[in-house]
């Protein structure tokens, strides 16, 4: 018997089993998250992955969900979850109170790796809360399955594709590893007090040389430093002056000498100051460049509301004028970051910063052509290079002073000529130490002082 097939019906039959699939897809997602990857604990919460927690924040059910951030105030302020609280585990019991509207609402607590967030899971449910979610894995897993952070703390990577230029931006947070005192310790620590004294030997229009000394440990050091005016530019405009200075630097104390180079640009403008310094030491042959270190920072009239900073890693070599074009597209790139984030977060702040970025962006851009165009003879290639990208990095710096005080003005000395002690010491000056580390381990390094 021939079995004949009747294509109405078979297409009526697709119909109603994709019909069912969709269904079941939709009833499917439609289930409370916290079905997925959850394993209550045997102590009153609940552990989720990563996933299952922004599928949590995600959600409109859960609309009195709490984010809870447990790790240190600096930790905070380095990166942390849209709309988390901050609540440093260790203070958790004496700040329950202000949780207490929060007593039956969801809570996903969190930390750097899922140590702290499990103990402040625990007093959680010792107080009370009904509904406790330990992220396993914190805010590094977090980062890893590529989960968007509000941080204003990047780091940049420079590489070359054929002819192209590319830059890949990360947050800070995925590449440093927090867990230094804060600067309000190491500002008691009167050890390395540091006495300095200068002498000058020559000044004139284009040349100085000054005698340095100093006492540590029970010993005097003597060392000339000789600066030489190579290049200069000044202009002035109604609403900004502009000056860049290059210049050769040569130490000397005992029987030790070394030279390197340094190009200054400072721009005060109505709204706003720029300064750029980018250190060189040159190599043997005087043709190339063995490494450089650039800082821009850039300070608004007036408060900034948030502090920023990238830190920029060359995997290509650049000529010191390609330095500044890249920094200037580095500035670019942060500036549309910024300005992306800020109108999808209804930031000001960062719409601010996205502006600040962008005069950033316009003044780099002027010293690549000043460098191009009046100091052939020293745009020569840079083998390594490093940066940072700084938005009114130094008004976050209170406690500054006093650690400048406490080491009597000695950290530059220290810094510029006692190799393993200069980032040890300097790590101590900020109230952000493990980025002052990570900036003057690069700078150490490109001056070959650091082992």
């Amino acid at each position: 018997m021939d079995l004949k097939l009747n294509p109405k019906i078979d297409i009526c039959r697709g119909i109603v089993v994709s019909v069912l699939l969709v269904l079941l897809l939709v009833a499917f997602v439609a289930l409370p998250f916290v079905a997925y990857a959850s394993v209550p604990s045997d102590r009153g919460y609940t552990n989720i992955d990563v996933n299952t927690a922004y599928r949590m924040i995600r959600h409109k059910a859960f609309s009195n969900l709490v984010i809870l951030d447990v790790r240190s105030e600096q930790e905070y302020r380095l990166g942390h979850l849209y709309d988390a609280i901050p609540i440093p585990h260790d203070e958790l019991e004496s700040r329950i109170n202000e949780l207490r509207e929060h007593l039956n609402h969801e809570i996903i607590v969190y930390c750097k790796s899922g140590g702290r967030s499990q103990i402040a899971c625990e007093i959680l449910v010792e107080y009370g809360f009904k509904k406790v979610y330990n992220m396993i894995g914190g805010i590094d897993a977090w980062i890893e399955a590529g989960y968007p952070i509000y941080t204003t703390y990047h780091y940049v990577t420079v590489d070359r594709l054929g002819r192209r230029i590319v830059l890949d931006v990360k947050p800070l947070l995925s590449v440093l590893q927090i867990g230094c005192p804060s600067c309000s310790q190491n500002c008691n620590n009167n050890e390395f007090s540091i006495n300095v004294t200068s002498t000058v030997l020559q000044d004139s229009e284009n040349y100085t040389e000054i005698l340095f000394s100093y006492e540590f440990n029970g010993s005097t050091f003597e060392f000339t430093v000789a600066k030489t005016l190579l290049w200069g530019y000044h202009k002035q405009s109604p609403f900004a002056n502009r000056t860049a200075k290059f210049i050769l630097t040569e130490i000397k104390s005992n029987n030790v000498s070394m030279q390197f180079y340094t190009l200054s640009y400072i721009v005060q403008h109505r709204k706003y100051n720029l300064t750029v310094l980018t250190t060189l030491t040159p190599s043997d042959s005087q043709e190339a460049y063995n490494s450089s270190f650039t800082t821009v920072n850039y300070a608004p009239a007036g408060k900034s509301e948030v502090v920023s900073m990238e830190f920029v890693e060359f995997n290509t070599s650049v000529t010191l004028s390609q330095l500044y074009k890249v920094l200037s597209d580095s500035s670019k790139t942060m500036s549309r970051f910024y300005l992306r984030e800020g109108i999808k977060n209804s930031d000001i702040n960062l719409i601010k910063l996205a502006i600040n970025y962008h005069r950033m962006k316009l003044e780099l851009s002027l010293l690549y052509w000043l460098t191009q165009r009046q100091l052939k003879e020293y745009d020569k290639e840079i083998l390594d290079s490093s940066a940072t990208l700084m938005d009114d990095f130094w008004s976050c710096l209170a406690c500054t002073a006093g650690c400048y005080a406490a080491l009597g003005g000695g950290c530059f000395a220290v810094c510029f000529f006692s190799a393993g002690l200069a980032c040890w010491v300097c790590s101590f000056l900020l109230e952000y130490p493990e980025l002052l580390l990570l900036g003057c381990d690069a700078f150490c390094n490109s001056m070959g002082w650091c082992p």
